[in-house]
């Protein structure tokens, strides 16, 4: 009988207080169960998490981001010293306007926010991060530009002083004495000196301004500028080593690290039309470079568009072609190593993975004359 009233009043006191705790939740709605309280201050637990982490992520983006700017800010003064930047002064404008709306929405983070209320703020913050490493990369861009512009630039001088040092001309030729066959040649005298001087030069490469991936009709008739990047034509070098009894040949090469070698070949001649420009003789070959050529006597010339095999396109250039190449000059304007084949190669001297600054090719009658042993150049 006890422990029945024991029972009954443990149970009226639970009654009360379950009531105490419904009678303090009454909000103008129906009351609050036990269970529904408990859930809610889960929920509340959980979107308090969430705000934490949403200010933390924002607080290391913002972090993250500064840092980013103040690196490109360096880059742009850099950059100013040879360009006017105010098309990239702009872009780090609006960039660093970006920076600044983003701790704004950081400080407007309620306590209370809803779930909704998060996951809208989470969408503008990312839409925000996004245009700011949007403009990030667009500044990168940019900067990356004008770097590229300078060392043409700079690359292009160092080339105009060269040619002055080495006596370059441009003249007339006519070398088959055809009506109306006269064409522009330019002449130099060799880096190395013991080869001399009075070479026709015939492809000159050193800053990539020029595209080297053209057609036939091109490579026939000859593209480029003759005061820069260029390639005479194939018609033109026929008619020139058609002149006389014998040509030799001499090509000069230089790598990204400034380093230099040549390949000299006492007998050249190419086909005509007809014969697709055939590389027929190369004669004895002497130099630094290493005979890459070797393997290409007895090949048609090739271009995209006159072909025998893919080499032309899968290399992005035109070549006397033999599956594919241990040299080719005018292919794709790379700057330094690959990872795949490619660029302007010239096996022997940098491997078929690393590819050269600047190229020349030249040709002129042979002179029989004893040569000194050559001078690096």
């Amino acid at each position: 009988m006890t422990s029945s009233r024991a029972v009954i009043t443990v149970l009226v006191f639970l009654g009360i207080a379950i009531q105490g705790y419904e009678a303090s939740f009454k909000i103008g709605h129906p009351y609050r169960t036990i269970s529904s309280v408990a859930e809610s201050t889960i929920n509340s637990a959980q979107m308090g998490l969430q705000l934490m982490d949403l200010k933390l992520h924002i607080d290391q983006s913002i972090e993250y981001l500064w840092d980013k700017f103040h690196t490109l800010l360096e880059e742009l003064r850099e950059a100013q010293d040879v360009s006017c930047g105010k098309g990239i002064q702009k872009d780090i404008s609006i960039l660093k306007e970006k920076l600044i709306e983003l701790p704004n929405i950081h400080d407007n983070l309620d306590p209370e926010c809803s779930n909704e209320d998060i996951d809208r703020l989470r969408t503008e913050v990312l839409d925000e991060l996004k245009a700011v490493r949007e403009g990030q990369m667009h500044v990168s861009e940019r900067l990356g530009n004008v770097s590229s512009s300078r060392e043409i630039k700079v690359a292009r001088l160092e080339h105009q002083l060269r040619e002055i040092a080495l006596n370059t001309q441009v003249y007339m030729q006519n070398p088959d004495g055809k009506t109306n066959g006269s064409f522009f040649v330019k002449t130099t005298r060799a880096a190395n000196h013991a080869y001399g001087d009075d070479w026709i030069i015939f492809q000159q490469r050193y800053d990539g301004t020029v595209d080297f991936y053209r057609n036939w009709t091109e490579y026939r008739a000859g593209f480029g500028d003759i005061g820069g990047e260029f390639w005479l034509g194939l018609d033109k070098l026929y008619r020139i080593l058609s002149s006389g009894p014998r040509y030799e040949l001499l090509i000069e090469l230089e790598d990204f690290q400034g380093v230099t070698a040549y390949e000299h070949y006492d007998d050249f001649l190419i086909g005509d039309e007809g014969e697709n420009y055939v590389l027929k003789t190369l004669g004895k070959d002497t130099g630094t470079a290493g005979n890459s050529l070797a393997i290409h006597k007895g090949m048609n010339f090739s271009t995209y568009d006159h072909k025998t095999n893919d080499c032309p396109t899968f290399y992005h250039g035109a070549w006397w072609f033999l599956q594919c190449y241990d040299a080719h000059l005018n292919a794709k304007y790379l700057i330094g190593k690959q990872s795949t084949r490619g660029g302007i190669i010239w096996h022997t001297f940098r491997g078929s993975f690393e590819s050269l600054q600047a190229t020349k090719m030249m040709v002129r009658p042979l002179r029989l004359i004893d040569r000194v042993e050559p001078i690096e150049p």
